[in-house]
This record gives C-alpha cells, sequence and structure tokens, in this order.
C-alpha cells in the first residue's frame, strides 16, 4: 500500500478549508491555508466558483 508523501497543506490548500491535517500547526500563524489562501500551483491565485457539488 502506498502512502501520500506529498504536502498536507496543499491538500487544505486546494480544498479551500483546514482539514487540520498537520494537528497543531494549523491552529497557528505558522498554517499554509492562514499564509496562502490561494490554491496551489501555477494557476492557483485565479479565484474558482464555488459549486455545492
Amino acid at each position: 500500500m502506498a502512502r501520500y508523501t506529498e504536502g498536507l497543506c496543499r491538500i487544505c490548500r486546494r480544498e479551500g478549508t483546514k482539514l487540520f491535517l498537520k494537528g497543531e500547526r494549523c491552529y497557528l500563524e505558522k498554517c499554509a491555508f492562514a499564509r496562502r489562501g490561494y490554491a496551489p500551483g501555477q494557476h492557483g491565485q485565479t479565484r474558482r466558483k464555488a459549486t455545492p457539488y
């Protein structure tokens, strides 16, 4: 079985909400979602409309 070794804060940023995958760090100012509220990647800073799906 494989492990997911990529950045965990990247998942929070992609989903657009805090998922608290890093534990205590998500409550601090060092949280990547608090620093950069946009999605990761080259085109992450463009806003997308949230859908209820």
